[in-house]
């Protein structure tokens, strides 16, 4: 019998023994992998959503960038796109239910990190699909102005998918900048504060 228990991030900061706040952040960091329904505080997590819990944190604990592990995560666990209802007229198609979330709750650098692995999960679909409509086994063998034509389609797609891959690398980059700014920040603000909060030896 399939397990139905839903968890909140305080009951899997409990049962996995990590702190809330790291839970947190794998949370908005790798939401498309992680099994969950309902929005912000409403958010409970699946009982599958445990063991990959436990896998971000081993190999994070490995040493694997983010990416890494995201690309790790991809290849064992499905990704969570559900989409949106469009709206008449709407010109722009809408982002994944799940991306949406994690866009609401992430910071910026990682929203934009979300939004990139969406777009390439999209890519991949698109050229999976295609592919399996004209290399099926029961489908004649393919003309060569279409053979040529799918050959430069997925070399587009390899050079779309390339370029995603380094803006995700430098918004990665990015972000660990922000972070250690923020820090200093922080630490000098912290000086400032208890500098004033010392008596004046004047007086």
């Amino acid at each position: 019998m399939a397990d139905t228990r839903l968890y909140s991030v305080a009951a899997l900061a409990k049962l996995l023994d990590i702190p809330e706040s790291t839970l947190h952040y794998w949370k908005n960091r790798f939401d498309d992998v992680l099994p969950s329904v309902g929005v912000g505080r409403g958010k409970r997590f699946r009982a599958e959503a445990v063991d990959i819990f436990r896998s971000i944190g081993r190999l994070l604990g490995q040493g694997l960038s983010a990416a890494d592990v995201r690309a790790e995560l991809a290849r064992n666990h499905p990704i969570n796109i559900t989409p949106r209802p469009r709206q008449l007229n709407d010109p722009t198609p809408p982002l994944p239910a799940a991306g949406d979330a994690a866009l609401l709750a992430a910071p910026t650098g990682e929203a934009a990190l979300v939004m990139a692995a969406h777009i390439g999960s999209e890519i991949a679909r698109s050229l999976v699909s295609h592919l399996n409509q004209h290399l099926s086994p029961a489908r004649p063998a393919l003309p060569d102005e279409a053979a040529e034509a799918l050959r430069r389609e997925l070399t587009a797609v390899r050079a779309e998918n390339e370029a995603l891959t380094e803006k995700m690398q430098l918004l990665e980059t990015e972000l660990v900048r922000l972070r250690k700014d923020r820090r200093e920040l922080e630490h000098y603000l912290v000086d400032k504060i208890n500098a004033l909060r010392r008596p004046d030896p004047a007086s």
